[in-house]
């Protein structure tokens, strides 16, 4: 059994709950701090209560290879963010990605993200989207040789592209064995049972595991690691719940549209668990600022240092503080052992406070910040936080058309649904607790003004037959030959592919024949400019256009016209809290020239597809 989260929680369910709730995410604090003695009882009653009721076996956090791990940075990495792939020279940058994740304090593991969404592009399955990918393996030992954990991304929902071979736990496995997957990412799940994960454990005994969310009592077991995932706590901070009852347990942080996260951070500092670093999400950007970036990076270096006293050591949630302290909205957790503790402290208020902290202790817990006390049996210390003064500027990116418009300004309205990769700018849902139906996936018209030159556009596509004598007159061949002309024999298009549109081809190989024939590419705005009277080649396929834009970690270009394809509809997928499993999937069918359509590029070959063909303008 699958415990699928693409039931999307109602609004208000991340709101914490009494002591006791195996479902809760976070249990709250108590009323007042005068009641804290017996809120701390009850929450050691509770988990020995638990530990009975579901008979507990920490076996899992025993193996020699998950045991220690101080796993406190994840991150969710797009396969082909230009931090991790040069576009130009076609080459995995793993070194160039981790070097940036210093920033951070560097990465324990990656997620390494490949499908959505681009996946229902044409009829690839998620497990294509890693297997046809040409040095997979080698940028995942080069991630493990820095001591990085790399994870694969199962998508559940994924039901209505080609089905492989075998069920979806079996070809699960043979990825984790063929490219030496450290774990597996549970996407819109809270977690899988054994009988889904006895295969891959059978190549993998050692394999990490976890979802999404919030993870069931009974999988805790053998789920180490998992997603708090827009998780509130109360006015008194509490304990999350898997924190509190397996120490060992790594939770990560995760409000994926917010540009503050300090919340999140002093859940993970109170309950000392992790954060997830998400800066591109489906290729949004939503980064992280100067100030946030190094205050979890001095934040996780004192969670790392100490990692043996956090997860082993005695816990004591809203240990005491200076009385002046509480009453300004201080609060701290003791994680103590031997005589040595540290206090992991944190301002709720909007107000730096500046006075006794503890134990005579004197100093600066800023508005919305943390502070640290490292305690041993002759002395305590302030530990030294630089953050404050840092900029809490948001860092805005920019997208860059790598073609620059000319000709006159025109008008175009243009319609697109509203998905998490966004469209020109920022997503919508920015600050937004997630987003859901109807503002999720719905349909927009917008209009926009631009430059636009008036040409002649190809009356049809390109056929397999005129792009066949392209080849034989210049001997064209791509830098990376990965999925080129794929539907071709023997290099040559079969007969009765000669006047279908030529596919299999990305914006580089359809330049060089434009180029070749005198022409260009058109720009999507070109293209819908000059789309009157136009005609469709069969099957009808995508078409490129010359719209290639960046902003520094995403590549993208637009498609126009649609496409024959629509995994989307006529699936017969059922619809959860009003999302389908097929809304994950890229539109399809026939669009009218106003449609557009936003392509992540993939590098290797990747973005040449059965459904998209190219014309040229002049």
């Amino acid at each position: 059994m699958l415990t699928d989260l693409n039931s999307k929680e109602p609004r208000g369910v991340d709101l914490p709950a009494p002591v006791g709730d195996d479902e809760a995410k976070i249990f709250a604090g108590p009323a007042s701090l005068a009641e804290r003695e017996q809120w701390r009882a009850d929450l050691v009653n509770w988990r020995s209560e638990a530990i009975k009721r579901f008979n507990y076996d920490d076996r899992t956090y025993k193996n020699k290879v998950i045991a220690g791990r101080a796993n406190y940075n994840a991150a969710l990495i797009w396969l082909w963010d230009e931090l991790l792939f040069d576009f130009e020279n076609q080459i995995f940058t793993p070194k160039k990605l981790l070097a940036d994740a210093q920033r951070f304090g560097g990465f324990d593991d990656i997620i390494l993200w490949h499908a959505y969404p681009v996946i229902g592009i044409d009829s690839r399955n998620q497990f294509d989207f890693y297997n046809q990918v040409p040095g997979l393996a080698k940028l995942i030992t080069d991630l493990q040789s820095q001591g990085v954990k790399v994870h694969l991304n199962y998508n559940p929902w994924d039901k209505w592209t080609n089905r492989a071979p075998e069920s979806d736990q079996v070809e699960l496995a043979k990825i984790v064995d063929l490219y030496g997957f450290d774990g597996v990412f549970l996407d819109t799940m809270k977690s899988a049972d054994p009988a889904f994960m006895a295969p891959i454990l059978a190549v993998k005994p050692d394999v990490i595991v976890g979802g999404e969310a919030r993870v069931q009592q009974e999988r805790i077991c053998d789920h180490v690691m998992s997603w708090a995932q827009w998780f509130g706590d109360s006015e008194i901070p509490g304990v999350m719940r898997a924190k509190w009852f397996e120490r060992r347990h790594m939770l990560h942080q995760t409000r994926r549209w917010n540009r503050s996260h300090r919340e999140e951070m002093q859940v993970a500092w109170l309950n000392g668990a992790g954060m997830l670093i998400w800066e591109v999400v489906f290729g949004s950007w939503v980064g992280w600022d100067d100030q946030q970036q190094t205050m979890w990076r001095e934040m996780v270096a004192v969670l790392r240092k100490h990692h043996e006293l956090v997860t082993s050591g005695d816990w004591e949630p809203l240990t005491k503080l200076a009385d002046a302290a509480e009453a300004a909205g201080i609060y701290a957790s003791r994680f103590s052992s031997e005589g040595n503790s540290l206090l992991t402290i944190v301002n709720k208020s909007a107000q730096d406070y500046h006075g006794e902290i503890a134990f005579g202790l004197v100093g600066i817990v800023p508005a919305h910040g943390v502070a640290a006390i490292w305690q041993m049996p002759a002395e305590s210390v302030l530990l030294e936080f630089t953050y404050a003064a840092k900029s809490a500027e948001f860092p805005k990116h920019q997208n860059i058309c790598k073609v620059e418009l000319t000709g006159g300004d025109k008008e175009f309205e243009f319609s697109y649904r509203n998905r998490e990769c966004s469209l020109y700018t920022e997503t919508h849902f920015i600050d937004t607790w997630k987003p859901l139906p109807p503002n999720f996936h719905q349909l927009f018209s917008d209009r926009i003004t631009v430059p636009v030159k008036t040409g002649v556009l190809d009356k049809s596509e390109v056929s397999n037959g005129q792009y066949f004598e392209f080849i034989k007159a210049t001997g064209y061949q791509p830098k990376v030959a990965n999925r080129f002309l794929a539907h071709w024999v023997a290099g040559a298009p079969t007969a009765e592919q000669l006047e279908q549109p030529v596919t299999y081809v990305d914006l580089a190989d359809a330049q060089a024949y434009a180029t070749w024939r005198g022409a260009r590419i058109p720009t999507e705005w070109e293209w819908q400019l000059n789309s009157a009277g136009i005609e469709r080649r069969t099957p009808l396929c995508w078409n490129l256009t010359d719209s290639e834009q960046s902003d520094g970690r995403t590549r993208f270009l637009i498609l126009k016209g649609g496409s024959d394809y629509n995994v989307r509809n006529g699936q017969g997928a059922k619809s959860t809290s009003g999302i389908a499993e097929s809304d994950w999937y890229v539109d399809g069918g026939k669009r009218d020239s106003s449609w557009v359509e936003k392509l992540l590029l993939m590098g290797l070959g990747m973005s040449r597809s059965e459904n998209i063909s190219f014309r040229c303008i002049s």
